[in-house]
């Protein structure tokens, strides 16, 4: 594999982010048997904005952004992650391209969208 030195940068600082914005989170992944342990940045209040008009395009909802490679498969709707001891579904995945993923999130607490909360417990 071929490294470049941007590639050599953003995996730099992909380390510091999360070193430094990051907290401890437990992911439960569909397929994997016991909850991953991991750390993420959590943003409970995210609001996407149209570059163009300024306009808010999508509803306030929580995000995680994360790793990919810290992981040992990728999200899916439909897991679950559990940030500030409060269980959140995952609802959407989006790559960045850049080697993180974020994660848009609906508190499980209060149900709704189909999912089912997961039965994994954390460690």
């Amino acid at each position: 594999m071929i490294m470049t030195v941007f590639g050599d940068l953003t995996r730099a600082m992909s380390s510091i982010v999360l070193t430094t914005f990051g907290e401890p989170v437990v992911f439960h992944l569909d397929g994997q048997a016991d909850a991953l342990p991991g750390r993420g940045v959590f943003t409970a209040a995210y609001q996407e904005v149209d570059a163009s008009t300024g306009v808010p395009v999508s509803m306030i909802q929580p995000v995680l952004e994360v790793r990919q490679a810290d992981l040992p498969v990728t999200p899916t709707e439909g897991d679950a992650v559990t940030v500030q001891g409060v269980l959140y579904l995952i609802v959407e995945v989006r790559p960045d391209g850049h080697g993180f993923l974020k994660l848009m999130l609906h508190r499980g607490a209060q149900g709704g969208g189909g999912h089912e909360t997961p039965t994994h417990t954390d460690p």
